[in-house]
């Protein structure tokens, strides 16, 4: 599926900025005319700095379209991903779609 060239450029700009392991789309709003109105992505990174991350990203790039975004670290992702009552595997894994994935 191909997304609005806003949202492809965001994530290859967080992709740069913070080197994440993935990134993953998980709710995207349009107007009743089909126009984008907002989005989130949930950034998986190596490190334990999630906060930081957030704020990073936050402050330092820009989107047109309203976006929030989730930062986890891998290792909490791989516990939180595996209870399926939690919101990152009800609400992200199973409703969202991989946009990056480092090698």
């Amino acid at each position: 599926m191909e997304y609005d060239e806003r949202i492809t450029r965001l994530v290859e700009q967080i992709a740069q900025l913070v080197k994440p392991v993935r990134i993953i789309i998980f709710n995207i709003k349009y107007k009743p005319s089909g126009e984008l109105l907002s989005f989130k992505l949930c950034v998986i990174i190596r490190e334990n700095e999630c906060s930081k991350t957030e704020q990073k990203i936050y402050i330092s790039l820009d989107c047109e379209i309203p976006f929030d975004v989730l930062v986890y670290n891998a290792e909490h992702w791989k516990s939180v991903i595996s209870d399926p009552d939690t919101f990152a595997s009800r609400g992200i894994m199973n409703g969202g779609v991989v946009l990056y994935e480092s090698e």
